[in-house]
C-alpha cells in the first residue's frame, strides 16, 4: 500500500501540474471573451481573430525568422566549437571545455543586461571604448554595434544559447566508436572528408535534436526581443501572448489562441527534425562504444581555431559579466567611467530592502523545493516505469515529458487561470507548482539514464532475500544513484535560478523572485540596479557550480552532455 500510495501521489502531481495547465490553456482558446475575462460559452472569434489577423500573423512571422536565425547561428557555431573540442588538437582544451558552456550558467535576461551595457549606441563601453582609441588618430567611426535592433536580439540569444549545441553535439561525438572514421581514412579519405561523410551525419540526430531546443527557446523567450522590440519597433508572437495574458486589457482568449499558435511552430519544428534524423539513420551503424581513433591535427590553423573559441568566451561569458559588474558599482549609465562615478550604495540598498530580501529567500526556497520534488518525481517515475512497467506507469512517464515539447510560456498561461479563483493565487506555491511542472521532465530523463545503468537483478536480489520494494529502492538503488540525483538536483536549482517566463507571469508582491525583480528593474530603465540583481543571480549559480565540483567532483557540463546526446 506504501508503494502504491507514492506511485499514485506523483501520478496525480503530474496530472494536475502537467496536464491541466495544459488543457485549460488550449480550452480557453475556444471561448468567448468579456471585459471581465472568459465566458461560459464556447467561441471560434478569438481563435480566428489569431489565425487570421495582420498583427498576430506578423509577430508569428518575426517569431520564425529571429528563431531560425538563431538556431542556424546555434548550428553552424556550436558544432565547429563541439569538433574543436572533441575531434582536433586544439591546445587548452580541458579549459575551453567549461568556458564555453558558462554561459548556460547565465540568465540570458542578465545578458541583455550586459550587452545593454557593452552595446548600447551611445553610452556602450565597446563602443566608446573604441572611439577612445581612434579618436587621437583623426578617425571617427560611427557606433561599432547597437543592441537596441532586430540584430541585437539574434546576438545576445545566439551567444546564450549556443551551448544547447554545443553540448548535445559533444556528448555524441565522446560516445561515439571512431572505427568507421579510421576505416574511412585507411581507404583514402582526407581527415575533414572523413569527419564530414562518417562523424557529423552519425551525430545528426543529437545536433538536430539541440537545433529543436535552441528553436523552442528562442520562440518561447519574450524577455528579450520584448525589450529589444519596444525600441526597435518589432513584436514577436511570445510577447504579443504575455501582454495579451497579462496587459491591462486582458484578452484571455486571444493569448491561449497565440500560446496554440506558438504550440504548433514547435510542433512543425519537432516534425521536420524527426523527418530528417529518420533520413539519417542509414548512416548510424556503429556508436556507443566510445571515441578511440586519431585527433585531427590543425597545423597552421590551431591558433586560429583556438582563437576563435576564445572570442566567443569573450562576448559570451568575460565580457558580459565584466560589464554587468561594473555596470552595478556605477551611479548611473556614462559613456565615459571615472572613479567618482563608482559607488557601493546600489549594493547596500539592496541588501536592506525588504523587497529584495524577500526575492531572495524566495528565489532560495523556489530553487531548493523544485530541484527535491522534481528529483523524487522523477525517480519514482523512471523507477516504476522500468522495473515495474505497466500501461499506467508509461502513461505517466509520457505525460511527465510533455512540457520538454510545449513552451513555458504556454502553461504559464494555464498555471495562471488555474489558480486565480484558489486561495493559492499570488503566493509563492504558485510559482513553486510552475517550476514543478516546467522542470519535472529534466528529473524524469537524468533518473532514467542513470537507472538504466544498474541492473534490474541488483533489485531483485534484495527482494529475495525479505526487502521490500521501498526497502530495496532505499538501500540498493539510491546509493548507487547518488551522483546523478545530485547532479540532476543541482541542474534544477540552475534552471530555476533563472527562471524568468513563468515568473514574470505568475508573480505578485508576495511572491516577486530575483528573475523578476531584474526584469523591473530593467523595464523601467534602473540598470544599474537590474545589474546588482543579476551579478548576486549569477555569483548564485556560480557558487552551485563551484561547490558540487568541490564537494563531489561532480561537472555539471559533462552530466549535461551526456543528458544531451
Amino acid at each position: 500500500m506504501r508503494e502504491r500510495l507514492i506511485w499514485l501521489v506523483v501520478a496525480a502531481m503530474v496530472l494536475i501540474l502537467a496536464v491541466l495547465p495544459l488543457a485549460i490553456s488550449l480550452d480557453s482558446a475556444f471561448r468567448a471573451e468579456t471585459r471581465f475575462g472568459l465566458a461560459d460559452r464556447h467561441s471560434l472569434d478569438a481563435f480566428l481573430d489569431v489565425f487570421t489577423g495582420e498583427e498576430y500573423l506578423d509577430a508569428l512571422w518575426q517569431t520564425i525568422l529571429i528563431s531560425t536565425a538563431v538556431t542556424v547561428l546555434c548550428l553552424v557555431f556550436g558544432v565547429i566549437a563541439a569538433v574543436l573540442i572533441a575531434r582536433t588538437d586544439l591546445p587548452g582544451k580541458s579549459a575551453l571545455d567549461l568556458m564555453v558552456v558558462m554561459p548556460m550558467f547565465l540568465s540570458p535576461f542578465t545578458g541583455l543586461i550586459s550587452w545593454v551595457a557593452l552595446g548600447s549606441a551611445k553610452t556602450g563601453f565597446l563602443n566608446n571604448g573604441l572611439h577612445a582609441l581612434l579618436a587621437p588618430l583623426g578617425i571617427d567611426l560611427p557606433p561599432l554595434m547597437d543592441v537596441w535592433t532586430y540584430g541585437g536580439t539574434i546576438w545576445v540569444m545566439f551567444l546564450f544559447f549556443m551551448p544547447f549545441v554545443y553540448l548535445f553535439t559533444l556528448g555524441s561525438l565522446r560516445s561515439m566508436d571512431g572505427a568507421l572514421e579510421e576505416a574511412a581514412r585507411s581507404v583514402g579519405a582526407s581527415p575533414i572528408g572523413a569527419l564530414i561523410r562518417v562523424t557529423l551525419p552519425l551525430c545528426l540526430p543529437s545536433i538536430l535534436a539541440s537545433g529543436l531546443v535552441v528553436f523552442a527557446l528562442t520562440a518561447e523567450t519574450y524577455t528579450i526581443p520584448g525589450e529589444i522590440g519596444n525600441y526597435a519597433g518589432f513584436t514577436v508572437l511570445s510577447w504579443q501572448i504575455f501582454l495579451d495574458a497579462t496587459g491591462a486589457n486582458v484578452h484571455q482568449a486571444h493569448a491561449a489562441s497565440a500560446a496554440l499558435m506558438l504550440v504548433l511552430v514547435v510542433v512543425a519544428a519537432l516534425i521536420l527534425q524527426r523527418r530528417i534524423t529518420r533520413k539519417s539513420s542509414r548512416y548510424v551503424t556503429v556508436s556507443g562504444k566510445g571515441f578511440s581513433g586519431r585527433r585531427l591535427e590543425l597545423g597552421s590553423w590551431r591558433w586560429a581555431a583556438f582563437g576563435l573559441v576564445v572570442l566567443y568566451i569573450m562576448f559570451a561569458t568575460v565580457l558580459p559579466f565584466a560589464a554587468l559588474l561594473l555596470s552595478s558599482f556605477l551611479r548611473n549609465s556614462t559613456a565615459v567611467v571615472t572613479m567618482d562615478m563608482l559607488t557601493t550604495e546600489h549594493y547596500r540598498q539592496f541588501f536592506s530592502n525588504q523587497d529584495s530580501y524577500k526575492a531572495l529567500t524566495n528565489t532560495l526556497f523556489l530553487a531548493v523545493g523544485s530541484a527535491a520534488i522534481c528529483v523524487a518525481a522523477g525517480f519514482v517515475i523512471s523507477i516504476a516505469d522500468l522495473r515495474y512497467s505497466s500501461f499506467a506507469t508509461r502513461m505517466v512517464a509520457m505525460l511527465s515529458a510533455i512540457p520538454v515539447a510545449v513552451p513555458g510560456l504556454v502553461y504559464g498561461i494555464g498555471i495562471l487561470w488555474l489558480s486565480l479563483k484558489s486561495p493559492l493565487y499570488g503566493t509563492v506555491w504558485v510559482l513553486l507548482g510552475a517550476y514543478i511542472a516546467k522542470f519535472v521532465p529534466f528529473g524524469v530523463m537524468m533518473s532514467r539514464g542513470g537507472l538504466q545503468q544498474i541492473h534490474s537483478d541488483l533489485d531483485g536480489s534484495a527482494r529475495m532475500s525479505g526487502a521490500s520494494p521501498i526497502q530495496a529502492m532505499w538501500y540498493v538503488t539510491l546509493p548507487l544513484m547518488r551522483m546523478t540525483l545530485i547532479s540532476s538536483a543541482f541542474c534544477i536549482m540552475l534552471l530555476c535560478i533563472k527562471e524568468l517566463s513563468a515568473s514574470a507571469m505568475l508573480y505578485t508582491a508576495r511572491s516577486e523572485v530575483l528573475s523578476v525583480l531584474t526584469w523591473h528593474y530593467m523595464d523601467s530603465g534602473n540598470t544599474q540596479f537590474a545589474a546588482v540583481v543579476g551579478v548576486i543571480q549569477t555569483v548564485m549559480m556560480l557558487g552551485i557550480v563551484i561547490g558540487l565540483r568541490a564537494a563531489f567532483g561532480v561537472k555539471l557540463e559533462r552530466t549535461m552532455g551526456r543528458g544531451g546526446a
